[in-house]
């Protein structure tokens, strides 16, 4: 008799166990599906939540190229009304660091003329928008790099010693 009541204790455990076991993996199989669901619900919002990242990025990068931009024409006509009160007072100077003799008036039409194409420098680069500009600076640099070359260090020694004094 003990036998039968040890067997039908171990039925009734397998029952009770199967009955829960069977419950259980119908809970967990549903469980995996809202999870799977999760899973690519969070992939699409992190996925969006990049993508507005990018776009934040990239409006603050066009924002700071458009500052930039700016910031360098107001650079370049301050560096030629510089050169501009300079040529007017007489005080520029040669290479030794000598004043140089206004005389014949050479020297003054000469920086007159670099001042000029400074200020309208100054204007293309408040025109241009950011894409013609790059466009356009990619050609010039392709097709002519010594003299585009040749043209940076110009402006770079002559908007330095502007902006020196």
């Amino acid at each position: 008799m003990e036998r039968n009541d040890f067997g039908s204790g171990d039925s009734t455990q397998e029952q009770v166990s199967g009955g829960s076991t069977g419950s259980q993996s119908a809970g967990y199989s549903g469980s995996m599906s809202d999870q799977g669901e999760s899973v690519t619900d969070r992939a699409r919002d992190m996925a969006g939540s990049a993508q507005e990242k990018l776009a934040d990025v990239g409006s603050t990068v066009r924002e700071r190229a458009g500052n930039a931009k700016d910031s360098l024409a107001g650079a370049l006509e301050a560096g030629a009304e510089k050169l501009r009160q300079r040529s007017s007072d007489g005080q520029l100077a040669g290479a030794g660091g000598t004043d140089v003799s206004m005389g014949d008036g050479r020297m003054s039409k000469v920086t007159n003329r670099v001042a000029g194409g400074m200020d309208a420098t100054a204007h293309w680069l408040r025109d241009a928008d950011l894409d013609g500009l790059r466009t356009g600076l990619e050609t010039q640099v392709k097709e002519h790099p010594g003299r585009t070359l040749l043209m940076a260090v110009g402006v770079g020694y002559l908007l330095g010693k502007a902006l020196r004094k």
